[in-house]
């Protein structure tokens, strides 16, 4: 471990290794993450994801060649093993799970659909999530341009956000991970990246932890979930002030 920052009485945040943390840390009650290891497999091309560069052959042909932008965690381009993670909180859900189902055991499954409106992309057009419990599957639609957030973006949903993350998630599909888990507790994200479950945490004012590995990473989650607790926030159940403006006197 080598920085540890407490933005609040509820959110602490952990630069490392999470399989040399968590070990430090109490148990907590739910656990959300979606994992590294995924330069072994990804929804796009197939051959590298999301890490592939595109090499144009002889013919005109363009192929992905696998180049991992994080080298630096040992094993991202292997498959993943979730053991190090499974029995951690009661209430447990994990995305990207549908990669290294064989290594899970039994649950049910969440769907996200990136693409509701139908149209074709290059990546792929959904991701799964385990949650530790048999129910019904879920499915939620978020129209979601992962590979060109910002500027470039293709669809109006991510146009106007910006992409901090390769594998970034939709703070909203954070948020709807939240209450498709319930449970009560702390939320542990092991895995944070740029802090979106942190964030979605932070707006349902549940206390969060969360362990990043890579640094610059870190310093991100660190801005985005620090600026979504100095938004103000009325309790919950309590009823928006109103405003009156009084009579002028003539």
């Amino acid at each position: 471990m080598s920085r540890v920052e407490h933005l609040s009485d509820s959110v602490t945040l952990y630069l490392g290794d999470c399989r040399e943390i968590l070990p430090t840390l109490s148990k907590v009650g739910r656990l959300i993450c979606a994992p590294y290891g995924q330069g072994y497999k990804v929804n796009t091309f197939y051959a590298g994801g999301t890490r592939a560069k595109m090499v144009v052959q002889k013919g005109g042909r363009s192929l992905p060649v696998h180049s991992s932008t994080h080298a630096e965690i040992k094993g991202d381009d292997e498959p993943f093993d979730p053991s190090h993670i499974l029995g951690l909180a009661p209430d447990m859900l994990i995305w990207g799970a549908h990669r290294f189902a064989d290594r899970l055991p039994q649950g049910s499954w969440l769907v996200w659909d990136k693409v509701p409106n139908g149209k074709i992309k290059d990546q792929g057009d959904g991701e799964a999530a385990w949650i530790n419990r048999d129910q019904p599957m879920r499915i939620y639609r978020l129209l979601w341009d992962g590979l060109s957030v910002g500027t470039g973006a293709r669809h109006e949903v991510t146009a106007g956000q910006k992409r901090l993350h390769h594998m970034q998630k939709p703070v909203a599909l954070m948020a709807w991970s939240i209450d498709q888990l319930g449970g009560t507790g702390d939320v542990l994200d092991p895995y944070m990246g740029s802090g979106s479950t942190g964030v979605a945490c932070v707006q349902r004012d549940i206390a969060f932890i969360g362990i990043e590995a890579v640094p610059a990473y870190f310093d991100i989650a660190c801005r985005r979930i620090a600026n979504e607790l100095k938004r103000p926030r009325f309790a919950l159940g309590a009823p928006a002030p109103i405003v009156r403006q009084e009579a002028l006197e003539l």
